[in-house]
């Protein structure tokens, strides 16, 4: 989150993390979603499907270190 607001020029704020809490109106299809922490119960799934990954993951394997930074040990 810092780096994306860094990029854009734009000041750290703490309430950026809890961007669910605030009181402000909201007036997009999402406005449900804005209410609501980010949706991450799903992180991992994917290893239920982990055998039938085999090809993909032979492909994808090479690669994979460019994309290391953002993984779950990196959130912030």
């Amino acid at each position: 989150m810092r780096r994306l607001l860094d990029f854009c020029g734009l000041a750290w704020e703490d309430s950026c993390l809890r961007f669910y809490e605030s009181d402000r109106p909201v007036r997009t299809p999402s406005a449900e979603q804005v209410r609501q922490p980010i949706y991450d119960r799903s992180i991992g799934h994917w290893r239920n499907y982990a055998q039938h990954l085999d090809e993909l993951i032979t492909v994808i394997e090479p690669i994979r270190d460019r994309y290391r930074r953002y993984e779950a040990s990196d959130r912030t």
